[in-house]
C-alpha cells in the first residue's frame, strides 16, 4: 500500500499562512471583518514586582553574609585570637581579608536598603503581585522578635492576598 505524500507548500501558502498566524491566534470563532478591533494587548508587567524580587533577593543576601560573618569570626577568635590582635595583624590573615570583605559588602547593603525600600514606595503597584512583593519586603526587613502580633498579621495578610490570586 502507498504511503500517503503530504501536500507540497509553495512560498506563497508559507507566506499567506505567517501573516494570517497573529489573527488566528486572536480568533474569537467570528470572522473577522475591517471593523472588528484585534484584542487588546496583554497588560505591561507590573514593575514593582522586579523591584520587590531584587529588595527580596538583597535581603536574602543579607541573611547570609550575617550568619558567614558569625562564622569566620567565630573561627577567628578559635584560631587566631581575633580580638587581640592589632589591626595590621588581623589584614595579614587571609580570613581576616575575607571577613573585611563581608562586613564591606553588609554596609552596603545596609545602605542600599532603604533606597531601594524609597523608590519602591514611591512607585505604584498596579497589580496584586506587586502589592504582594511590597509587603514582602516589608515582613523581609521587619524583626518578628520585636513585632511579633504585628509580623503575624503582615503574614497572614500575604497569605490572604495570595489565596486571592488563585
Amino acid at each position: 500500500m502507498k504511503k500517503p505524500t503530504p501536500p507540497k507548500l509553495s512560498r506563497r501558502h508559507l507566506i499567506g499562512g505567517a501573516a494570517m498566524a497573529p489573527l488566528i491566534g486572536a480568533s474569537t470563532g467570528k470572522p473577522l471583518s475591517r471593523t472588528t478591533p484585534l484584542p487588546a494587548p496583554a497588560p505591561a508587567i507590573d514593575p514593582v514586582v522586579e523591584m520587590a524580587q531584587e529588595c527580596l533577593a538583597r535581603h536574602r543576601e543579607s541573611e547570609r553574609l550575617h550568619r558567614r560573618c558569625g562564622t569566620v569570626e567565630e573561627w577567628l577568635v578559635d584560631h587566631h585570637n581575633w580580638f587581640k590582635l592589632s589591626k595590621a595583624q588581623r589584614r595579614a590573615l587571609p580570613e581576616g581579608c575575607k571577613l573585611q570583605d563581608i562586613k564591606d559588602r553588609l554596609d552596603f547593603l545596609w545602605k542600599e536598603r532603604p533606597r531601594k525600600m524609597r523608590r519602591m514606595r514611591n512607585t505604584r503597584a498596579t497589580s496584586l503581585e506587586g502589592a504582594i512583593g511590597k509587603l514582602r519586603c516589608v515582613a523581609g526587613g521587619m524583626e518578628p522578635d520585636e513585632f511579633p502580633g504585628t509580623f503575624k498579621l503582615l503574614q497572614a495578610t500575604i497569605r490572604d492576598l495570595e489565596a486571592m490570586r488563585i
